[in-house]
């Protein structure tokens, strides 16, 4: 950004960003810093033309039909080009401005209003730059034009000419330009001229911010990357990434009123009486009316390339900012909503940690496989209302050295997951690689305590594996995984038809009483059954498995 400094700004000398400055004191993530915003048309005011400040000529001169030239008199540019391109052609084509004092500023063009312009951009706010702040000054006619800039009348002319023919046929062969505002002829009278000069106008890049203003900080995480510092939001030009590589006119209001407005409801939820969304999860939990509470969403995302075809990762707000879900790791929930006035329902195991604050997040199939929910939350839109309760499920518990279930120490887990079964699945694994990136004594955890067998029908069916991928890239020593497809496509090199006890034993965990192995099995019925009925022929106790649908009445779920 070093080719920028010395160039004009539309900001006044209060724009430092302090507000960039102390969010990065604290953590913050700063994107897009490299992406400034150069306005081609700031007025570059005659009697003052050194100051560095300049009041912005809006789009409006140039909409309204204004034409710009430079010093020879010449157009360069399509004046209704995209920003960028309209400043370009002002660096490229257009000369330094020199006073007569010596002062050699940046490179500026003149913009020249008929007075159809003039009626279009409007009389009043013509008045105020104008006359109040003496940025624009009177032609009586073309020639006048000419001497102001220091041109040949006949180039002028000429130019004018070959604008005119262009507006006649709706096209001009210089520039690409194809719409015309308003006349401007080698004939017009009672001119308004202005300089304008490119200046740096907006910031795309500031604090990284999530789709609520919560400002992020970037972590290392199994995964994900970021998570909000707490109790500090953002919006408005402090903010990046909400612009991409340029801002749009206008857009504007959606950085700092639309962002604005969910920055300062989110914030005025930080004192919520209750700590927990669900505060009675953790000891009982079941589908009733009453349990249910409205939720909204706060967005979708579609996770194809991230976690595998046909899968969205769905945000809710909890109802404050400050709030945990007060579930268990391997609790799931009971979402509910309405299209065309039928009540749909759908069952799925949050990504999230049950420590994650303000927000619950679920990972859901969007095809046919995510059950008739599925087209529901594929239409929703940020700000849609759902239901939502607590169910039962695992209840594991991940304390600083220990893993817990039924109030035992867990030393080995092996997960069983049979098609969309991977689902609460995921939240485990998540919760385990926390687990041992935070474990204080990491070399005291056994290798591979958490393996998974995932089975499913065919290869599309199969889904999160981008997941999988980085939580094994991530502790390749404490979790693996091995997949089994009944209907492999050629060349499958991993396991193919049913699980079997043999794969048991050989991927997942023995039924040793000194490892306190605990078996999760997740997935349709009938697998279900069938794994149960294979751990039991190898010597595992009920105690030691928990199986979803034999424990919860859920026969599969998300």
């Amino acid at each position: 950004m070093l080719q920028l400094l010395g160039t004009p700004t539309t900001n006044g000398q209060f724009a430092q960003g302090d507000g960039v400055i102390l969010g990065e004191e604290v953590g913050a993530e700063l994107v897009d810093m490299d992406k400034v915003q150069l306005h081609p048309t700031g007025f570059l005011d005659p009697n003052d033309p050194s100051n560095p400040t300049k009041f912005l000529a809006p789009e409006a001169i140039r909409g309204s039909g204004g034409v710009l030239v430079n010093s020879e008199g010449k157009r360069f540019v399509n004046e209704l080009d995209l920003r960028s391109i309209v400043t370009a052609g002002i660096q490229k084509y257009c000369s330094p401005y020199k006073s007569a004092d010596g002062y050699e500023g940046p490179p500026f063009a003149y913009c020249i209003l008929s007075q159809e312009a003039q009626q279009i951009f409007g009389k009043p706010v013509l008045s105020f730059y104008k006359d109040k702040l003496g940025l624009l000054e009177d032609c009586e006619d073309i020639s006048s034009v000419a001497e102001l800039i220091g041109c040949k009348k006949d180039v002028l002319v000429a130019t004018l000419q070959e604008y005119e023919e262009s507006a006649r046929l709706g096209t001009c062969k210089l520039t690409g330009k194809d719409v015309f505002p308003s006349p401007l002829t080698p004939t017009s009278t009672s001119l308004v001229v202005a300089r304008v000069t490119p200046s740096i106008h907006y910031t795309m890049g500031g604090l990284n911010i999530n789709s609520v203003g919560e400002v992020q900080e970037k972590i290392e995480s199994i995964i994900g990357s970021h998570r909000h510092i707490r109790g500090l939001f953002a919006a408005g030009e402090v903010t990046g990434g909400v612009h991409g590589g340029n801002r749009l006119a206008g857009n504007s209001l959606l950085e700092c009123v639309v962002f604005g407005r969910m920055a300062g409801e989110r914030a005025a939820t930080v004192k919520h009486a209750d700590k927990e969304m669900f505060p009675n999860a953790k000891h009982h939990a079941q589908e009733s009316e009453s349990n249910f509470i409205p939720v909204l969403l706060r967005e979708v995302r579609n996770t194809d390339e991230k976690y595998g075809m046909n899968t969205r990762e769905i945000r809710f707000d909890m109802h404050g900012a400050f709030q945990n879900s007060g579930m268990d790791v391997g609790q799931f929930i009971a979402l509910r909503g309405q299209l065309d006035g039928e009540t749909l329902m759908g069952y799925f195991s949050p990504i999230t940690r049950p420590s994650d604050e303000g927000v619950i997040g679920i990972l859901a199939r969007s095809d046919s496989k995510g059950g008739p929910i599925a087209q529901l939350l594929e239409i929703a839109r940020p700000g849609s209302t759902f239901y939502m309760c607590a169910m039962g499920g695992l209840r594991l518990k991940f304390e600083k050295e220990n893993i817990i279930y039924n109030n035992r120490v867990v030393k080995r887990i092996g997960l069983l997951a049979g098609g969309t079964g991977i689902a609460p699945m995921i939240q485990i694994i998540r919760e385990y690689g926390h687990y041992v990136k935070s474990h204080p004594h990491p070399e005291q955890i056994p290798p591979f305590q958490l393996n998974l067998i995932y089975a499913a029908e065919e290869m599309h069916d199969l889904a999160y594996m981008k997941i999988l991928d980085t939580v094994r890239n991530q502790i390749p020593h404490h979790f693996r995984y091995y997949v089994k497809l009944n209907r492999p496509p050629l060349g499958w090199s991993e396991g193919v038809g049913f699980v079997e006890r043999r794969d048991i034993i050989k991927y997942l965990v023995h039924p040793s009483k000194e490892e306190n192995p605990l078996v999760v099995i997740c997935g349709p019925p009938v697998f279900e059954a069938a794994m149960r009925k294979n751990l039991l022929r190898l010597g595992f106790e009920h105690s030691q498995y928990y199986s979803y649908s034999e424990g919860d009445n859920v026969a599969a779920h998300l």
